[in-house]
């Protein structure tokens, strides 16, 4: 398998998408009133709305039923809100832990975990900074106040305290960090680190210091189709994230597509749906099954930059003269 592009070749991916039946889910039957405000909004995890906006554009467009509306809040605030049946669908970057759904199987639900796509946590530093590769273990020691200064990782470095920046504490991103990269040690949450309320003001802050790295997720790097992407041509650069000790530009990785795909970028979370919406005619469940299908729902993830959690894939050289 290549792992560099030659001038000659490029790659061709092609996707298959596989079409199915989509899972049921809900079971309980709310009263008509609590059901309608409930099926009225979805929530999601702040960090994913690029791509479930333009889900949801699509899915009102092409759907012509009535319309849901989109509640970005922390990831586990989404939840909070499904297992109070405040919504019947979330959409999370975790799937329910056994509690959550023995607790809505009590309740009389069925709660379905869709497998919807693949993107990133990607790591973001100003422009001016010239050292824009790192590995997963420095990383690690940057969060657990370890390493507090640029100069401990890269001796000539001239900037200083390093100054990271988060989003809402009780995101998706944070919450990542904390399970999938931490490995028991403790996320230093005072002194250089930052939290964030939006995604949008992680990039913000990063392009306004210079010493700053920030923590978001790869959605809002990856889609230069859209010119209002908060990423596209502002002053940050996107890190190269390695396993090894000894970092080079040939072992390191950014949050592509392509590295997403075959697992050389190191931070890769699943993005889910989770639907108790207990009518088969609801929206929830109508907007859940939208994202699924393979066209145009899964296209959207896979144009916004995504892998599709539904992707079969092949590659192989295509000669360009």
């Amino acid at each position: 398998m290549m792992k560099q592009f030659r001038n000659t070749l490029g790659l061709f991916i092609g996707l298959t998408l596989f079409t199915g039946l989509f899972p049921s889910c809900g079971g309980n039957r709310p009263s008509d009133n609590t059901y309608k405000e409930a099926a009225r909004y979805f929530a999601a995890d702040e960090s994913l709305s690029p791509v479930i906006n333009e889900e949801l554009d699509i899915f009102l467009m092409k759907s012509k039923r009535d319309s849901i509306y989109p509640l970005y809040i922390s990831e586990q605030e989404a939840i909070d809100k499904l297992m109070n049946q405040e919504v019947f669908l979330v959409f999370t970057t975790r799937g329910l832990t056994p509690d959550e759904e023995n607790t809505l199987k009590a309740q009389q639900y069925r709660p379905r975990v869709i497998t919807l796509a693949y993107d990133a946590l990607a790591l973001i530093v100003n422009k001016a900074n010239p050292d824009t590769l790192i590995n997963v273990d420095n990383f690690r020691r940057i969060m657990s106040g370890e390493v507090t200064k640029w100069k401990e990782l890269y001796p000539d470095s001239r900037l200083g305290d390093i100054r990271v920046a988060f989003d809402n504490p009780k995101s998706s991103t944070v919450r990542y960090v904390v399970d999938s990269i931490m490995q028991g040690t403790p996320l230093k949450t005072d002194g250089n680190v930052r939290a964030a309320m939006t995604s949008a003001e992680v990039v913000e802050y990063v392009e306004n210091h210079e010493n700053a790295i920030g923590v978001v997720g790869s959605i809002w790097l990856n889609d230069q189709r859209d010119t209002t992407n908060l990423t596209y041509g502002r002053n940050i650069t996107v890190m190269k994230v390695g396993r090894s000790e000894e970092i080079t530009r040939d072992n390191t990785y950014k949050p592509s597509q392509w590295n997403i795909a075959y697992a050389y970028y190191p931070f890769i979370r699943t993005i889910y749906a989770l639907c108790i919406d207990p009518r088969s005619d609801g929206v929830p469940r109508a907007f859940a099954n939208f994202c699924w299908l393979p066209n145009p729902g899964q296209l959207i993830f896979f144009n916004a930059g995504l892998f599709p959690g539904r992707a079969d894939y092949s590659v192989r050289d295509v000669v360009i003269h």
